[in-house]
């Protein structure tokens, strides 16, 4: 029996969305009217996870020229209709027939949310919420707003770890290439003349050939065996055990540990301050940022503490029961509390984890560089090594020969 997203609204006008099995859209509906709900808007879990799979995707930079350019239109008293249907895409067909799709939907009476909700590929769920939020308060503007400087965030660290990781891969690469075609093509040759020679080979020389023989011979097999490793290890993360686990090694790992704790964290107060911000209530915000943290471990810190403030206990003295959580983000959200800016308190959070947080990147590279240049220079010794030393043993052997 196929599973249904739904929304549709109850008696008393409150819209409902949830999922429930049924056999078809049809009876569905009637299912809902038994409990005096009427259906609005159903899709089937099938068609939805295949929207997330092929669905039209937007950069980040386009996805922020396009925000921008609604918030400008609403914050001038422009219709967001009106918005809608000046942002035009031609290069980018699917894209931009999504979005007429979506002008199309709101003029047949959905809200703007509900409407970007069908295309999961362009929008994620966070910010679909914040912008709910604006729609609900009457200040879209300012969520529109907030959902911009979220994904401008995103793209700036995204910046900040690909120029990090730009030299490493660079050495890497040399290294590799180096090997590739050293062992390829110069090796043999100098090797067949040795023996055809009867020149006794080095040990470093022997040793890179077994390297060769083994990769040439078993290569396929180590490749195999590393991609079954790498795909079983990925399908073990999907069990929510084995995820909790893994992390939470990750946490307690040397210098890896802080970074991963410091940009989680640097997620959650992002998140969660421009949520606040937005006037979404603050249970609901601590449920939705449980993902934000990209660690299983400091989102169960963050449903614990959800499930804390829920039943009533303090923001504060749960985020210090959870442990994962240090004394400064504890003492900051208790002063917010108190003051009653827990957002302002939060932004300060955030901007000083986004600080420690670029620099624990830079100095975990400028550690890595170090190590890098190192092992480049250790096998392009070894490499030489074995290419230069039975060439050294053969002009050897001919002086000798000669005198």
């Amino acid at each position: 029996m196929p599973t249904f997203v739904f929304r549709a609204k109850a008696a008393d006008g409150r819209v409902i969305r949830g999922t429930r099995a049924s056999a078809s859209e049809a009876a569905l509906a009637m299912e809902l009217a038994q409990d005096s709900m009427f259906l609005v808007h159903a899709e089937s879990g099938q068609v939805i996870k295949s929207k997330k799979l092929r669905g039209p995707r937007l950069k980040r930079k386009e996805l922020i020229a396009f925000l921008i350019h609604l918030g400008s239109y609403v914050e001038a008293g422009v219709p967001l209709l009106a918005a809608l249907e000046d942002y035009r895409l031609p290069e980018r067909p699917a894209v931009d027939e999504a979005l007429q799709d979506i002008r199309r939907r709101i003029e047949g009476g959905s809200s703007f949310s509900e409407a970007m909700e069908v295309y999961p590929t362009l929008f994620n769920r966070l910010h679909l919420n914040m912008i709910r939020a604006g729609e609900t308060t009457g200040r879209l503007d300012e969520s529109l707003r907030e959902v911009v400087k979220l994904i401008e965030w995103e793209e700036d660290f995204a910046g900040q770890v690909k120029q990090a990781s730009t030299y490493p891969i660079i050495v890497l690469s040399i290294v590799g290439l180096v090997v590739l075609v050293v062992s390829t093509f110069a090796l043999p040759v100098i090797i067949k003349m040795l023996k055809e020679l009867n020149v006794p080979l080095p040990l470093v020389t022997r040793i890179f050939m077994g390297i060769g023989e083994v990769a040439a011979s078993w290569g396929w097999m180590v490749a195999i065996v590393l991609v079954i490793g790498i795909v079983s290890f990925r399908i073990a993360l999907r069990q929510p055990e084995v995820r909790l686990w893994w992390d939470t090694r990750i946490l307690h790992m040397p210098l890896l540990g802080a970074l991963t704790t410091k940009l989680g964290l640097s997620r959650f107060a992002t998140f969660f301050a421009a949520q606040y911000r937005a006037g979404i209530p603050i249970v609901q915000v601590l449920k939705e940022c449980q993902d934000v943290t990209g660690n299983a471990r400091l989102a169960l810190c963050v449903r614990r503490i959800a499930e804390g403030v829920e039943s009533g206990s303090r923001l504060a003295i749960m985020a210090a029961s959870v442990g994962y959580f240090p004394a400064l983000v504890v003492r900051m959200l208790a002063i917010g509390e108190e003051a009653g800016n827990l957002e302002v308190t939060l932004g300060k959070v955030s901007t000083y984890f986004d600080a420690e947080v670029k620099a624990g990147i830079k100095r975990f590279f400028q550690l890595l560089e170090p190590v890098l240049v190192v092992t480049l220079a250790g096998v392009l010794l070894f490499v030489a090594a074995s290419i230069l030393l039975p060439i050294y043993t053969l002009i050897g052997n001919i002086n000798a020969s000669a005198h």
